[in-house]
């Protein structure tokens, strides 16, 4: 693929989820059916065809006297002028069919929430209001790295997302752990603090409020995660720090 056709594809993706991400403004009538999605078909004057009918895993719909249809990908409208067409002529004269969403498929919350898991969606939903129905962040939880997954265009994409911006059926909802590090020993402020992009020993220790009298600068200690162990070594002003690292300042030999 071309370099230019490479940046349209991205720009089209991006502004499709712009629209999809920004605004409500979506109808019924339009809303693209998935699996775990419930419509309500009614056809009037006929109460054996009137009823509530959940899209199985495969995106398929069981009606009588028409059997299974493929409704996945269908909009609303789409799958109301389907059924009338296979109804027409056959089973009835002049069908009146009417097809609203009963149920939409489930929003689902991970990672560090009090309360994860499935959830029904309901028009309105923004990301504030997804993680109250959740209970709310956890203590651990990165109000700064929630991510989105979303299905456009049928292709699975992940974006950053605000409180405030639209939540959509199906969406995935993920809540990063608070990203920090440790520094005790003798340091000004021992505790924990939010780990930042390029973060060093010496912002670090800046962070923590710098030196104590009694710090031994060339004894500083960090112990670091490497493939599930915990190790220790030692560190300098301009070495790079990492999330999770525990900084040890000790104190010096006077």
């Amino acid at each position: 693929m071309k370099l230019c056709e490479k940046i349209i594809l991205k720009l089209f993706t991006l502004c499709a989820f712009s629209i999809a991400l920004c605004g409500q403004g979506w109808a019924q009538e339009t809303y693209m059916l998935s699996p775990g999605d419930e419509v309500s078909v009614t056809v009037f004057g006929e109460a054996d065809l009137t009823m509530d009918i959940k899209l199985d895993e495969n995106g398929t719909l069981n009606y009588p006297l028409l059997g299974a249809l493929r409704a996945e990908g269908m909009s609303v409208s789409e799958l109301e002028k389907t059924i009338t067409r296979e109804l027409t002529g056959t089973y009835l004269i002049d069908p009146d069919v009417r097809i609203t969403v009963a149920q939409y498929r489930e929003v689902y919350i991970n990672g560090e929430v009090n309360s994860p898991g499935g959830y029904s969606y309901k028009p309105g939903l923004t990301l504030d209001k997804a993680i109250a129905l959740a209970g709310g962040f956890a203590a651990k939880a990165s109000k700064e790295r929630v991510t989105l997954t979303r299905v456009i265009n049928g292709v699975s994409q992940q974006f950053s997302m605000r409180p405030t911006d639209a939540v959509l059926p199906g969406d995935i909802i993920s809540v990063a752990e608070y990203l920090q590090i440790f520094v005790n020993g003798e340091v000004q402020r021992p505790g924990d603090y939010p780990y930042q992009t390029g973060l060093t020993l010496e912002k670090t220790i800046a962070l923590a409020g710098g030196f104590t009298g009694r710090a031994s600068k060339k004894r500083i200690k960090v112990s670091r995660d490497v493939d599930g162990q915990q190790q220790q070594g030692k560190i300098r002003m301009n070495d790079p720090v990492y999330p999770g690292d525990i900084i040890s300042v000790p104190e010096g030999f006077f």
